[in-house]
């Protein structure tokens, strides 16, 4: 009986092992689902902001009686696609800073489907004639490019050209639609499920 007695146990169970094992895979599976709706909540925000910073631009134009467009570009110094604000200030479009430009994150993509008319813009521009520096005569300037944006917002609340645009990302099938076309609705978000 001692000798029975005096003997220990080495090492698991199969049962214990079992446990440990379902535990850390339920963690597993628990984290992955953490992460995966983290990222989702990240494109739902972006979105939501980009929505909040159209309205913005429509308040704005509303305001100050004035047209506010949007133009897309990329900076030189980054790869980081950023819309701006524009304003229809004597007969061209002029870039502000106020809204701040909105920055996409570095997997976000706009594709903008509007049809825009080249030979009738809805708002005409005028290249800048040279100044007259204290009446010296006028300086020809290097021509500058003339800025379209792909969208305007009226001080009526009409948003011209009528279409749509859309916000996707090349790390998840989430893609977003922006509508727009009658006075009043402003613009209307849109998720499209994948």
């Amino acid at each position: 009986m001692s000798m029975v007695a005096g003997k220990r146990q080495q090492g698991f169970t199969l049962i214990e092992l079992s446990v440990v094992v379902m535990i850390v895979a339920t963690m597993a599976a628990m984290s992955v689902l953490a992460i995966n709706q983290a990222f989702g909540r990240r494109y739902s925000s972006e979105a939501d902001k980009l929505h909040i910073w159209l309205q913005q631009l429509a308040e704005y134009s509303a305001l100050r009686g004035a047209a506010y467009g949007v133009v897309t570009e990329t900076p030189e110094l980054t790869d980081l696609t950023q819309l701006r604000a524009v304003i229809y200030y004597r007969k061209r479009w002029v870039a502000v800073t106020v809204p701040q430009p909105f920055e996409l994150s570095d997997d976000a993509q706009i594709d903008w489907m509007v049809q825009l008319d080249e030979v009738d813009p809805l708002l005409p521009q005028e290249e800048q004639q040279g100044r007259d520096l204290v009446g010296l005569g006028t300086v020809d300037a290097e021509p500058e490019e003339l800025l379209l944006p792909e969208m305007a917002f009226l001080p009526d609340g009409y948003i011209e050209p009528e279409g749509k645009m859309r916000l996707s990302f090349s790390s998840n099938d989430v893609e977003f639609n922006y509508y727009w076309g009658e006075a009043g609705t402003g613009v209307v978000l849109e998720r499209l499920q994948p």
